[in-house]
């Protein structure tokens, strides 16, 4: 039996590639959800052909999304009392062909490979072995990825560099990309046409929590960007941008809206001048779409696109401004990998014997 843990829509994106292959072969599999993320997480299931889920470990805080470090406490307070009320159950009724399947470098990535020890049964880690080599950025997701190295049973690094890192461990299956490549080729739609824009997408923990940063940020792109600026925000990133937003954009360059569907997300990110962010889940879609990027972090633990049409800014403001005043010389044609990443990872699932129908 293959279940997956998940709780942000970002580890629904690039599980759903898997899952939707799974699903193909008429191989059942279940969804346990932590919902770090809540109403955006249950929106997108279905417009990613995914089920509704099988188990809610936690509900967010209290049904909301974690928008603090009180939110995140209380929710990890609930998932250590879910697990501890139901660990000797699962144990006892989940099949020995059992394996837990998490994804990635957020909080619930740690706590499915932790709940797979609990319950005694193997886990598998999509996108493992990447490292920033620096554990204080980005943070908290450089300790989430080392704590999983060292939890999961099985590791799928997407590259080569990162199957490196992993070894002297066993099980390690190189996919030679990440699966959100899949979640772009399966999904995506046409590029939006219309009048130039560029994309800005800021919301990890390390900037957010950073008022200087964001303020600094906001203002060199307010007074540098030659378009106007698609602003991606949601209800915990917008509350942090807004103060510097007021301040810094006189032009009106910053047009802000709510995330789309990843569908349409995909198809915006096609069609944009340049993309400004800080997700490493964008890095790895623009680095097959070619688009101009600048990868707004201290460091960054992928290295696909960087050199080529994508730019490591280490927060260094000078790397911005000259990134808007230059990126069209980083644009390079669409990369198509050959090998699809999520058809590895359900083939190896499929020959150690985790698969039923």
């Amino acid at each position: 039996m293959i279940i997956f843990v998940y709780g942000t829509t970002a580890e629904a994106i690039k599980i759903a590639p898997v899952a939707r292959r799974l699903a193909a072969r008429g191989i059942a599999f279940q969804q346990w959800l932590t919902m770090q993320h809540t109403d955006s997480l249950r929106e997108i299931l279905p417009t990613l052909g995914l089920p509704q889920p099988d188990r809610i470990i936690a509900d967010g805080n209290r049904g909301k999304p974690l928008k603090t470090k009180g939110d995140v406490v209380h929710w990890l307070w609930a998932v250590v009392r879910w697990v501890a009320r139901n660990a000797r159950t699962l144990r006892s009724e989940l099949p020995d062909d059992t394996v837990i399947v998490v994804h990635g470098d957020t909080m619930t990535t740690v706590v499915g490979a932790w709940l797979a020890r609990r319950i005694r049964v193997p886990s598998a880690h999509i996108e493992a072995g990447l490292r920033s080599g620096n554990w204080r950025h980005p943070f908290p997701e450089e300790l989430d990825r080392r704590i999983v190295g060292h939890l999961a049973t099985i590791h799928y690094p997407p590259s080569d560099e990162a199957a490196e890192h992993l070894r002297g461990r066993d099980n390690v299956v190189n996919t030679h990309r990440n699966t959100v490549v899949d979640a772009v080729l399966d999904q995506g739609e046409d590029a939006t046409v219309g009048e130039p824009y560029g994309v800005v997408l800021l919301h990890r923990f390390e900037f957010i929590s950073n008022p200087a940063l964001v303020d600094e940020t906001i203002g060199t792109i307010a007074e540098h960007a030659a378009v106007p600026l698609r602003l991606m925000v949601d209800a915990y990133s917008e509350g942090a941008l807004r103060e510097a937003l007021d301040r810094h954009d006189k032009r009106g360059v910053f047009q802000p809206q709510p995330k789309l569907r990843h569908q349409e997300f995909i198809g915006l990110l096609k069609g944009a001048e340049f993309i400004v962010t800080d997700s490493g889940g964008i890095q790895a879609e623009a680095a097959l779409l070619g688009v101009p990027t600048l990868i707004h972090r201290k460091a960054t633990e992928q290295h696909e696109g960087i050199g080529a049409n994508i730019t490591l800014s280490q927060w260094d403001q000078s790397v911005v401004t000259r990134f808007l005043e230059e990126y069209e010389h980083h644009r390079v044609p669409l990369q198509v990998p050959e090998i699809s990443p999520s058809d590895i990872i359900v083939e190896d699932l499929i020959s150690r014997g985790f698969a039923r129908t």
